[in-house]
């Protein structure tokens, strides 16, 4: 029903679009002439409807064809492999490591000297060693399991050697499900279906469109391997795994694959009903000096320091501290007293050799290690693992203590705003379109005090978001009387246009030499068209935040910074619906004042206001925030808290083996990197991120 309305619906604003025409441009009687004019604002209102109408019947296209999805399932496999077997697995600290100590392989080397202990539900036991395989287990315990462990234990990088596995046999197989690396930590900021979470992550993180991603998901064809069951904000953590059982019981035949700290996950309510579980086992002592003597000479810096500090063998059961300690000490041991624990100096000694052994022109170690702090203590207070851009934000300064730049932002739209529609005003309309102008940059102010609008506080946070996101179908029509009700039933916003739009009929009122009924009704006109205008802008900047809500950030990994990824999403959201409303706002100003005054008075007048109507759509939903972040950004920069630029940093902090780069953004190489560089930070902390 909904296609047969919209084809009957292109068809009549085809029709009216070739009447208008006619009517415009063909020969009329000769008392219809003076009227003339009314077609052309008709015309550009049937043309806007009819691109409104070819967008929506864009957007409702066919179910994905064979062709399509063949292409997404090889986009989506080599992403997966690219964002996770290469460029970290393949660059993991334990290999990273090895390079940077020289240490080479030799025939009888493990891939890696952890044991892993398997139980399945229906009885059986079993230990994996040597080079046996993972997807193997995977298989023998029915595809369905729990991966446990102690901090820095290799669960994560156990993950990753089965998702490379799955990888190989899904891009021999064409029916094998997609495996997807996927971090549950982002779950908790809106709690939805995991298999709407799944999908939305599909789309943010790997691009892949959400229709495709929800047809996948609801067909089976895509094997979740999810990590960081533990970094979901523990009040939530039963929640979450809750979620997980109701997905795996509604799909009890799609594989799945769950890490999680051993401790944090026995505190569970209630256990994964999955068939198997996987515990990587603490290193032994014979294995530990097993590994020390195939190293050779490239770890006899470790082999003193544990000689001269018998304590330190406490550390070296963690797969991730027994590498840390390896590049830490690899210049001899350092001093067994010091400033914290035993594992805080050995971080400390850590970061401080990596950073002299690969210094760099620019970042100072101690600038270095400050900014990792920031990054660190900001993550952390957010409860997230992965850093986008989007995240910077005016509350990571310390030094302040209002939103200076927030405010700051606003004004400088509002005065952009009435500036332009001040000069177009002036030349078009004589000096009552100064007061058009002052009168848009007034009620932009108040726009953006009062009604809807996203400063970077609230765009760099995920919670915003609700839980019942869905593949979105954007309908302008139901958003737009939706918004229009809000800003009408905003008395504040309402009273004020109502006024705003009295000045600016007053001051055309002044000029106008038209006596009694006639001069009323042309003050009325300019009163209505202004009105009209401003609470159509109001409510269609609205609706765009909305679906901007509803849709989420972007992926992707652009090198720009500023604008972010989701200030360039919403650059494109507001260019494409400035000129559509200007249009709109500008016809039906131009046909109030056209019908009470003459045909060239209505035109100069709808583009005055049209571009006021445009202006404030633009500043409200994309240049504002874009300032307001080029603002935080350069007072980031001078308070020391980030360099400026910040990505050259990030990647020096991965060649140093601190962070790892992970598709659209940066992870610590391990949560207790990102713990140690947090707790380090200098200066005052500022107020913790609530959850909902």
């Amino acid at each position: 029903m909904r296609r047969v309305a919209t084809v009957v619906l292109s068809v009549v604003c085809v029709t009216l679009l070739g009447v208008a025409t006619n009517v415009a441009t063909g020969a009329l009687p000769a008392r219809w002439t003076p009227h003339l004019w009314l077609a052309w604002p008709a015309l550009v209102v049937v043309v806007a409807a009819l691109t409104v109408v070819e967008v929506r019947r864009a957007r409702e296209s066919a179910p994905v064809t064979g062709v399509t999805a063949t292409h997404a399932r090889r986009v989506l496999l080599d992403r997966v492999r690219r964002y996770w077997i290469t460029s970290v697995l393949e660059r993991s600290l334990h290999r990273e490591a090895r390079i940077q100590l020289g240490i080479t392989a030799s025939a009888d080397d493990r891939r890696y000297p952890w044991t892993l202990r398997a139980t399945h539900r229906g009885g059986f036991t079993g230990v994996l060693d040597g080079g046996a395989s993972v997807a193997g287990l995977f298989e023998r315990l029915d595809r369905a399991v729990v991966i446990l462990g102690a901090p820095g234990s290799g669960k994560t990088t156990t993950l990753l050697e089965l998702a490379r596995e799955l990888i190989d046999a899904a891009e021999r197989d064409p029916d094998a499900p997609i495996p997807v690396v996927l971090n549950l930590s982002s779950w908790a900021t809106r709690r939805p279906p995991l298999e709407q979470w799944l999908a939305a992550e599909l789309t943010e993180r790997y691009g892949i469109p959400s229709r495709q991603a929800s047809a996948w998901i609801e067909s089976g064809a895509i094997l979740p391997l999810l990590d960081g069951l533990d970094e979901v904000v523990a009040t939530r953590r039963d929640e979450c795994a809750a979620a997980i059982a109701a997905f795996h019981a509604r799909q009890p035949l799609t594989p799945i694959a769950v890490c999680c700290r051993e401790w944090e996950y026995r505190q569970l309510r209630a256990g994964l009903p999955v068939y198997g579980t996987v515990t990587i086992q603490p290193l032994t002592r014979p294995q530990i000096e097993r590994y020390l003597d195939r190293s050779g000479p490239a770890l006899a810096g470790l082999r003193a320091a544990l000689t001269a500090d018998e304590g330190l063998w406490e550390f070296t059961g963690s797969p991730l501290l027994l590498t840390i300690m390896g590049l830490a000490y690899a210049d001899g041991p350092g001093p067994t007293a010091g400033p914290g624990g035993r594992r805080t100096r050995l971080f400390t000694r850590y970061v401080e050799t990596m950073l002299r052994h690969r210094p760099h022109p620019t970042y100072r170690p101690e600038q270095a290690i400050q900014y990792l702090s920031v990054l660190g203590h900001e993550l952390r207070r957010r409860q997230q693992t992965i850093f986008v851009l989007d995240l910077v934000a005016s509350d990571w300064s310390p030094r302040w203590v209002t939103p200076s730049a927030d405010l700051l932002s606003r004004a400088l739209a509002s005065v952009a705003v009435g500036g332009l529609v001040a000069l177009l005003g002036a030349g078009l309309l004589g000096w009552p379109g100064l007061a058009v102008g002052a009168t848009a940059g007034a009620l932009t102010a108040l726009g953006l005090a009062l009604a809807e609008y996203e400063n970077l506080v609230l765009i760099a946070s995920r919670e915003r978001r609700p839980e019942d996101r869905r593949p979105l179908r954007v309908d302008w029509v139901t958003d737009t009387a939706r918004e229009l009700r809000a800003v009408a039933g905003n008395t504040g916003i309402t009273w004020a246009t109502v006024a705003a739009a009295l000045v600016v009929g007053l001051a055309f009122g002044l000029t106008d030499e038209l006596p009694g009924w006639p001069g009323m009704l042309a003050e009325l006109a300019y009163w209505l068209g202004f009105l009209l205008a401003t609470l159509l802008a109001l409510a269609v900047t609205g609706a765009t935040l909305f679906d901007l809500y509803l849709v989420g950030p972007p992926g992707g990994a652009p090198r720009r910074e500023i604008p972010s990824p989701a200030l360039r999403q919403r650059l494109r959201s507001a260019a494409m619906g400035a000129p559509p409303l200007g249009l709109v706002t500008g016809a039906l100003a131009a046909l109030l004042v056209g019908s009470a005054r003459t045909g060239a008075d209505g035109l100069r007048y709808g583009a005055v206001v049209g571009a006021f109507a445009a202006s404030y759509l633009l500043v409200a939903v994309a240049l504002g925030p874009v300032t307001e972040q080029w603002l935080v950004r350069r007072r980031l920069a001078r308070d020391g808290v980030l360099p400026r630029p910040l990505r050259p940093f990030l990647d020096y902090a991965v060649q140093c083996l601190f962070l790892r780069d992970v598709g659209d953004g940066y992870i610590f190489v391990h949560r207790e990197l990102l713990e140690f560089f947090a707790d380090r930070l200098t200066r005052p902390s500022t107020q913790v991120v609530p959850r909902p």
